[in-house]
């Protein structure tokens, strides 16, 4: 069972409790129906709501395999298939269960509102309303014909069924509160990264400014003045080879800058997106990298410049830092877009290292709805992953 559900590991791991916890109270309630069968209570209302009960755990089953190509959205349709056929089947054998059917039909709406686009999310509205209000007309029309004096039956399918939907219901509320709760702790602590990460970029590029071109264009002039003087004494050669000698520092402080604008925003990550911009920052690197890509989509442009950023970073410091001979990079676009940056150099130990160059990358990376983790010990390598879940093309198209 465990390798059967393994699909669902890479998802939300909210999402992936609820659909747990969604199939334990199946599976839970399906078993007292069944036991309370095979003790003699048999009815048709029972036969009907245990086969629609199997036939939605066969459903919530089938979601796990396909999660590893398709992530959340194949998640959310199973569950939406299977709240829709508990609904329809509960309410038709039971009509005294709607209350409780036309709630659980909501249910998928309020699962998708972190993990799909507007598309998405309106399709679920138009499930949630048309399914509420054709559960709760089912009801009101089978009520009339499905009247009976076995009170039994009634009572025993609400009791096998009501904990499984009030048990998902009180964990989509408790989820719902835990999530406003972090994104309010981590929107104060956000605001505070990006001033810090404002200010640190601020200085780099004055201090890369005043290191690099600044001081190539204090030599270019004195180059300029010393060739000035060559020609007031008449000697046309030297005056030469100093202008030959300005030409070439001339082509060096445009490399530079032309490199400063592509760390500022590099013209090739708008133009052609973050795999072709990435293929250019893998020849300029001075350690070989291997790029691994594979089912990448052009993402958001927040999503984009985060990805290429953390990426570009991670390499340089690389280069740097970590006396790396080789990196790798990989980049998957599904289920989601994510990365990871590996390198075989010292590695560090995170807890005496200052940790400025991380902060910034996970307030940037946390901005555009993603996470961020690296993986480093000394003399083991460096490894820097970066995920985003919530991002999906429909919504950050250009």
């Amino acid at each position: 069972m465990k390798s059967l559900l393994s699909g669902w590991d890479e998802l939300d791991p909210a999402l992936r409790w609820l659909l747990r916890i969604n199939l334990v109270a199946l599976t839970t309630a399906t078993l007292l129906l069944a036991a309370a069968y095979g003790l003699g209570f048999q009815h048709t209302a029972v036969e009907i709501d245990l086969a629609v009960m199997v036939v939605s755990l066969g459903l919530m089953l089938v979601t796990a395999p396909l999660c590893r190509r398709y992530g959340a959205p194949a998640a959310i349709v199973g569950l939406t298939l299977s709240a829709l056929l508990f609904a329809v089947g509960g309410t038709w054998a039971t009509p005294n269960l709607s209350p409780l059917t036309a709630l659980v039909t909501m249910v998928p709406l309020l699962v998708s509102l972190p993990h799909l686009g507007r598309t998405g999310i309106r399709a679920l509205m138009v499930v949630a309303v048309l399914g509420s209000a054709s559960v709760a007309a089912l009801g009101e029309w089978r009520r009339v014909g499905a009247l009976n004096d076995l009170w039994w039956v009634n009572a025993l399918v609400i009791a096998s069924s009501l904990p499984a939907g009030v048990l998902v219901v009180v964990f989509l509320v408790r989820d719902a509160y835990n999530r406003l709760r972090e994104q309010s702790d981590q929107l104060v602590e956000s605001r505070t990264r990006i001033v810090e990460v404002a200010d640190a970029a601020r200085r780099s590029l004055e201090r890369d400014l005043h290191d690099g071109a600044q001081q190539r264009l204090l030599a270019m002039s004195v180059t300029i003045e010393r060739a000035r003087t060559e020609l007031r004494a008449g000697r046309g050669e030297g005056a030469a080879a100093l202008l030959g000698q300005l030409a070439a520092d001339n082509r060096e402080v445009l490399l530079e800058l032309r490199e400063l604008a592509r760390g500022i925003y590099p013209p090739l990550l708008t133009e052609r997106g973050l795999v072709a911009a990435l293929q250019s920052a893998a020849r300029r690197s001075p350690v070989p990298v291997t790029l691994d890509v594979a089912d990448v989509e052009r993402p958001g442009q927040h999503v984009e410049a985060a990805a290429y950023f953390c990426i570009l970073e991670a390499l340089t410091n690389a280069a740097k830092h970590a006396d790396a001979t080789a990196v790798l990079v990989t980049v998957r676009g599904r289920p989601h877009l994510s990365f990871s940056v590996s390198d075989d150099g010292r590695g560090f130990d995170r807890e005496i290292v200052t940790p400025g160059g991380l902060l910034g990358m996970e307030a940037r990376v946390a901005a555009a709805g993603g996470t961020l983790h690296l993986e480093t010990a000394p003399g083991r390598g460096t490894t820097l992953r970066g995920e985003f879940r919530h991002w999906t093309p429909e919504v950050n198209d250009r």
